[in-house]
């Protein structure tokens, strides 16, 4: 069989970094930013007089936002794998774009709906907070935000259908938002009253929807200490469909907390899905910095159909813990452990897999499913207690340089074309010189892939390109 063309990986890797930047932190922030100010141009523009040019600029400014925003969803629809669900999840925001005719100027007040993809984006990003209050806070933004999209779609309505200078009592688009904001809080026409039809039936709809929202309000304030049921990290097959570049843990155990640590200690911001068959999400990942970058998926991880929802065509790694959330013996557990590789291996051949065993008689079919990385925790903890008895001291070295949390941590780089040809002792002295770094041992490579570890190497041995050394240091070396 022929080899595929070089063609479609190139745009699968464009995709997969668009996709990474349309979910970025600081776009994501900047989208908010955006949805804020389009809704501002549109009070703006309707305060001032129809065919002014006032009102032409900022019209102008709107189609500008709305082109900007064109632009955001249609890279969403590129990267989207499903675009039946695409359509599903965006449909309002779509609508909200469209550049209505004149005639049918009153549905601009679509755009304002945009304002709830803005509060679904801030709560996303308010899981970096803990606890009870993350979780109010999380309910209050979105409570809030459907508070001010009522208002202000309810303001513009009125003051299409029963507003100016011959109307009731909303010459204006202030008094109409007034009214509005008044009539939402009290559950009752308050400042004014209107007298067509279509006025008095979206005065109703702003009554019943203030009702509703500040009862809701009410009860998300007093129900804080319950505020537990909200941590779930349950997410929809649609947020999982768009993962790319993902670590998959499988499994949880008391050492989960800490790798998720280790994981996002250096700026990471690839995401991170948790498979396990608990009902709930572990306490622990609450204490994670990067929370909005976590997911939870409750399912035997053994199953291809759950790792297929978890996406594993496109993870870059798979962490197989040994899973203590449901009481197994020792060897039950290394059973699934080497059952979930050979499944993980099967699905996704070019993944990166480390596997967690309670004993090592079964590193061999591991090795033989294609496991990169194989650990045995209550072995290497063996080692270190009785390396401390021969080398007192030691535990404090092993604590630094075994996490990045604090200190020096041992660190890994490619080598580049500049230092190929090298020899290690140079670069002893080099890296120690430059970068404050010790470099510990060398991985020789070829087509990137590790062929053999000396650790320790001789001074006069020389390194190529594509290499990789190993080095203990606060911070990655620049090769």
């Amino acid at each position: 069989m022929a080899r595929p063309r070089p063609l479609p990986k190139v745009r699968s890797d464009l995709k997969r970094k668009v996709d990474r930047a349309i979910h970025h932190p600081v776009v994501e922030f900047a989208l908010i930013g955006a949805i804020l100010l389009s809704v501002v141009v549109i009070l703006l523009e309707e305060m001032q007089p129809a065919g002014g040019p006032e009102a032409k600029r900022l019209e102008w400014i709107g189609l500008g936002f709305s082109a900007l925003f064109a632009v955001e969803l249609s890279l969403r629809y590129w990267v989207a794998r499903t675009k039946r669900r695409f359509f599903a999840r965006y449909w309002i925001d779509i609508l909200a774009i469209i550049p209505w005719a004149r005639g049918l100027r009153f549905l601009r007040a679509l755009r304002l709906l945009r304002l709830f993809r803005a509060g679904a984006l801030l709560n996303r990003r308010l899981s970096v907070f803990r606890g009870a209050v993350r979780a109010t806070a999380q309910e209050i933004v979105m409570l809030v935000t459907a508070m001010i999209a009522l208002v202000l779609t309810g303001g513009l309505l009125l003051q299409h259908y029963d507003g100016g200078p011959s109307g009731s009592s909303f010459a204006t688009l202030q008094e109409a938002l007034l009214f509005a904001l008044a009539s939402t809080i009290a559950g009752e026409p308050t400042f004014g009253e209107p007298t067509g039809p279509v006025g008095k039936l979206i005065t109703l709809g702003l009554m019943l929807g203030g009702l509703t929202t500040f009862g809701l309000f009410i009860g998300t304030v007093s129900a804080t200490m319950m505020a537990r049921i909200s941590r779930t990290l349950e997410i929809t097959v649609m947020e999982l469909d768009e993962l790319t570049q993902h670590t998959i843990i499988c499994g949880w155990n008391g050492g989960g907390g800490m790798i998720l640590d280790e994981l996002f200690l250096a700026g990471r911001d690839e995401p991170v899905v948790l498979i396990t068959e608990a009902e709930s999400a572990p306490e622990e990942i609450h204490q994670v910095e990067r929370q909005d970058l976590i997911y939870w998926l409750k399912g035997d991880y053994t199953r291809v159909e759950v790792l297929e929802r978890a996406n594993i065509t496109e993870a870059s790694s798979a962490i197989l813990l040994a899973d203590t959330v449901v009481h197994r013996s020792e060897q039950d557990r290394d059973a699934r452990t080497v059952l979930a590789a050979l499944t993980v291996e099967k699905l996704a051949p070019s993944i990166f897999t480390i596997a967690e065993l309670n004993n090592r008689d079964n590193e061999s079919l591991l090795r033989m499913a294609g496991v990169e990385e194989i650990v045995v925790a209550e072995e290497y903890g063996a080692v270190v207690m009785g390396s401390a008895e021969r080398n007192r001291g030691l535990v404090q070295v092993v604590d630094e340089i075994l996490t990045s949390r604090y200190g020096n941590a041992f660190q890994k780089a490619e080598v580049t074309e500049r230092l190929a040809g090298r020899d290690i002792g140079e670069l002893h002295e080099m890296l120690k010189r430059e970068q404050d770094a010790v470099l510990v041992a060398h991985i020789a490579c070829s087509d990137g892939v590790e062929l053999s570890v000396d650790v320790n190497p001789s001074v006069d041995k020389q390194v190529s390109t594509g290499d990789r050394l190993v080095v203990i240091a606060s911070e990655r070396p620049r090769l």
